[in-house]
């Protein structure tokens, strides 16, 4: 082939090379990535979006049940659970933030880890450098699963600086992360099973270790307040394992310091015929049993047929004992209801079954026992067509909502002229201007929401 004839030949392939060489660049997969991300929808009605994989991190945002997400990548959080990194758009603006995992469906393969949980963070404690021996719990808390998988049930939480022996190691199934069989000692009781060879350290990192900050106690103490919450650990992070009513008696077990540096108990006690323990703060128990609550009615159970009226300015009536349930309809306040029966909701309250009038129609619901004023009647009281409004009666106070919707639970009841702190004004489900407000109610900092027309 002369020179020339080449020359004709390579004008005509040059093209085409250039084609193939960019389909061979790094611009190609990177397309094929972003387009292939898996992606979330949230699961809960409302959604904190964190700064970083900690229950303890700022709030970048709250996103509604539904909410569209791209996952980024995943990660381990302080609470050993596995956590999302995301964004997404919100109010016109693209936004980036953490998620726990658990909270929303996912569709599609997350394609990667985050930094705290890539290849490089292992470097430090990585686990095949050892398979036998003694290594300590690095979270706050770490779970300890039935089999070496993100998805096995949960066998049993270890503290920081746990101590716990290695047997063998594995590789995860769903991850092709190192795991490692453990045996451990928990309450008395030896116990085995798998964590994540990166939960785990070589020297003890102190902190919350059960040995290093727990003092073994004993005693009886009751629950000083009408709803005490029992957490699955130290800290008000923790999951709630049970609700216990003023008045029940628990076995101290240990002391330590939570997460929020206050005095915390292990303890145990009955709750629906089970035996079970967990952590309460100190100041929600006394040395003196104080009764049970009467929840602002009879301390006895009511019999059929008992008239009462409804006690806060509007009350929901669900359609079982649940405040998950859907509501039947909201009664104002003095609304004349007769309770039929008395049952143990969902978070172990006591709820009774009504009958009422609504709209002149013969309805049955279910209501809290402490929305209700017992053995009393209202000669002028409406059937219950309240709007939903949350109005402010005359004799009774404001209630702080855990959102800013009149369907929203009710987290509190301020009396008027109670002094709170103002975070943010919001528009809320029902079109109208709330205010996300701070208050201390039993000594206790808490949040909430009020119609902004509450306050002056």
């Amino acid at each position: 082939m002369t020179i020339k004839n080449l020359s004709k030949w390579g004008r005509f392939l040059l093209p085409i090379l250039l084609i193939f060489s960019l389909l061979l660049t790094p611009f190609g997969p990177s397309i094929h990535s972003d387009a292939a991300r898996a992606t979330g929808t949230v699961k809960n009605r409302i959604l904190n979006v964190r700064s970083s994989a900690s229950t303890s991190s700022s709030i970048v945002c709250k996103l509604t049940q539904g909410s569209k997400v791209t996952i980024l990548s995943e990660t381990t959080g302080d609470d050993g659970l596995k956590w999302y990194n995301v964004y997404f758009a919100y109010n016109g603006d693209a936004k980036e933030g953490f998620v726990r995992a658990d909270l929303v469906n996912v569709s599609g393969n997350v394609s990667g880890t985050g930094s705290s949980n890539n290849n490089a963070s292992l470097s430090t404690s990585d686990p095949s450098s050892s398979s036998s021996g003694t290594k300590y719990v690095k979270p706050n808390v770490a779970i300890i699963r039935t089999y070496a998988s993100t998805n096995a049930d949960i066998r049993s939480r270890l503290d920081r600086g746990t101590s716990v022996t290695i047997l063998n190691t594995k590789t995860g199934a769903d991850d092709g992360r190192t795991w490692y069989k453990i045996s451990f000692t928990k309450n008395g009781t030896s116990m085995d099973g798998y964590i994540r060879g990166d939960l785990l350290v070589d020297t003890n990192p102190g902190g919350n270790s059960a040995s290093s900050n727990s003092t073994d106690v004993s005693g009886t103490r009751y629950t000083a307040l009408d709803t005490v919450c029992v957490y699955t650990y130290a800290s008000t992070n923790g999951d709630i394992r049970s609700r216990l009513s003023k008045g029940t008696p628990v076995s101290l077990m240990l002391s330590k310091t939570g997460e929020d540096g206050m005095l915390w108990y292990k303890v145990s006690y009955t709750d629906s015929g089970y035996n079970l323990n967990g952590y309460i703060r100190s100041n929600m128990l006394t040395d003196v049993n104080p009764g049970s609550s009467s929840g602002g009615g009879s301390s006895e159970t009511p019999s059929s047929g008992t008239s009462a009226t409804v006690k806060p300015a509007v009350a929901n009536i669900r359609t079982y004992a649940s405040t998950n349930a859907d509501i039947r309809s909201k009664l104002s306040q003095g609304t004349n209801v007769t309770i039929d029966s008395e049952k143990t909701g969902d978070d172990g309250r006591k709820w009774y079954k009504i009958s009422y009038s609504f709209n002149g129609i013969a309805m049955t619901g279910y209501i809290r026992s402490d929305l209700l004023n017992i053995g009393s009647t209202n000669n002028n009281s409406s059937s219950g067509t309240n709007s939903g409004s949350n109005s402010n009666p005359s004799s009774g106070g404001a209630e702080v909502r855990t959102y800013a919707s009149p369907n929203a639970d009710v987290r509190a009841t301020l009396q008027n002229g109670t002094k709170v702190a103002i975070i943010k004004e919001v528009t809320g489900d029902d079109g109208q201007k709330w205010t996300k407000i701070s208050f201390t109610q039993n000594g206790e900092t808490l949040e909430g929401y009020v119609p902004s027309s509450m306050l002056k």
